[in-house]
């Protein structure tokens, strides 16, 4: 007993110290090219549940849309990202993707680019910008949402702060493409074009992607040394528990 706390109290002291993207993680749904309107994009039966939905627009204009359902006084959460990736990252904000939300009492709410916040997620070796964030609370029954912009390029919208895999959801053919479809997502930029993008996207693009290279290896490197932290306290703790075992 003694050595099994020791052991968790070692390993939940050095988790502590990841970056929270490692320890909160959101169920995935890759929204496909058909799923323009909310009506035939995915119902997620339950809005407080932590999902992230993966999707591009493929042209100026486009639109992906999916429902969500919230009970009465149900903490109401959305915000919108791109990767931080050429060519999303170079897109000025008026040609950044932006959320519309309809309520259950038919009113609509515009979700513009009123932030822009890098981050890495560590744990698949992805990075991203938060363009918006919003919180309220939610009204009985079912929102609407609606995602689109003025360029091509790929996003992903999240809701909901309850760490829940594999619930329930409705029209959503690709359930099972999991992890490998964010992934598979998160490494196709052929979304825009060449002759869509500005001359200075072009210009940059060899460096961005460069120091995205450098930043994944940054985090394989964090995550290696976290991993070898672990066991090594996990081991000193066996140790320590073995001797005062035989002081015992």
């Amino acid at each position: 007993m003694k050595k099994f706390l020791l052991i968790s109290l070692a390993s939940l002291a050095l988790i502590g110290l990841l970056p929270a993207s490692v320890a909160k993680a959101h169920d995935p749904i890759i929204l496909t090219s058909d799923q323009t309107t909310p009506s035939n994009g995915p119902l997620i039966l339950d809005g407080t549940i932590s999902f992230a939905l993966y999707g591009a627009l493929d042209s100026p204009k486009d639109t992906r849309g999916f429902r969500v359902n919230f009970k009465e006084g149900d903490s109401l959460y959305f915000s919108i990202l791109i990767p931080d990736l050429a060519p999303e990252n170079q897109l000025g904000d008026a040609s950044l993707p932006f959320l519309e939300i309809t309520d259950p009492a038919g009113t609509t709410t515009k979700l513009l680019v009123s932030e822009k916040v890098s981050f890495a997620e560590p744990y698949s070796g992805t990075n991203y910008v938060r363009l918006t964030e919003f919180n309220s609370v939610a009204i009985a029954g079912t929102y609407s949402v609606v995602v689109t912009g003025d360029s091509p390029g790929r996003f992903t919208v999240s809701f909901g702060q309850i760490e829940m895999f594999g619930t329930s959801v409705e029209n959503v053919p690709n359930r099972d493409l999991g992890v490998g479809g964010v992934m598979s997502w998160y490494e196709n930029s052929s979304t825009l074009t060449a002759e869509t993008q500005s001359p200075e996207a072009q210009s940059t693009m060899p460096e961005v992607v460069a120091q995205t290279d450098i930043t994944k290896n940054n985090q394989s490197l964090v995550l290696t040394i976290t991993a070898v932290a672990v066991i090594v306290a996990i081991t000193i703790a066996v140790k320590v528990t073995k001797k005062r075992n035989k002081k015992s």
